[in-house]
């Protein structure tokens, strides 16, 4: 007989309870790893994470990155909580950032987002760049931009890709 496994047991006790273990959950799955299998059976990681990030921000948005991650988190039985992941020093480089440069923005770990219906100019935008790089961060230039977008059900905000 196999030995129990208590964390295991845990996760999907908790993912029951919270209703996010859906059978569409498991369709899902099986859809994604036969299209992985039909593009690369030895897909990286990276390009699986880079295709998940494309998915959720061009198909869910930011406003549910949080609540992805924990079931995320949940499934994989990570230890590591949303309060040590969105610490209180992403949220105070979103505030100084909108005090220097008068505009609304939103942070996380990942980005910052300008909360402003129009392009950003070129000039403005490379010093909002150098200085979000001032503060420590190293900012994506390929995967920022200053542009606002919006199609029939989404705006899309111009942004800066940050890391530590």
């Amino acid at each position: 007989m196999s030995e129990f496994n208590i964390t295991s047991w845990m996760k999907k006790q908790y993912l029951a309870e919270a209703k996010l273990d859906t059978p569409k959950s498991s369709q899902l799955a099986s859809a994604i790893n036969s299209a992985i299998e039909g593009i690369d059976s030895e897909m990286n990681y990276r390009d699986f994470a880079v295709a998940v990030a494309s998915i959720l921000e061009n198909g869910y948005g930011s406003h549910l990155y949080d609540k992805f991650m924990e079931v995320l988190h949940a499934e994989l039985g990570m230890n590591e909580s949303l309060n040590e992941m969105y610490s209180s020093e992403n949220e105070e480089i979103g505030e100084e950032f909108s005090k220097e440069f008068g505009v609304r923005a939103y942070s996380d770990p990942f980005k910052i987002e300008i909360m402003e219906m129009g392009d950003i100019n070129g000039r403005i935008f490379e010093k909002m760049i150098q200085w979000v790089e001032s503060k420590g961060y190293k900012v994506d230039r390929s995967q920022s931009y200053s542009e606002f977008d919006m199609d029939e059900d989404r705006y899309y905000y111009p942004r800066i890709i940050i890391s530590k």
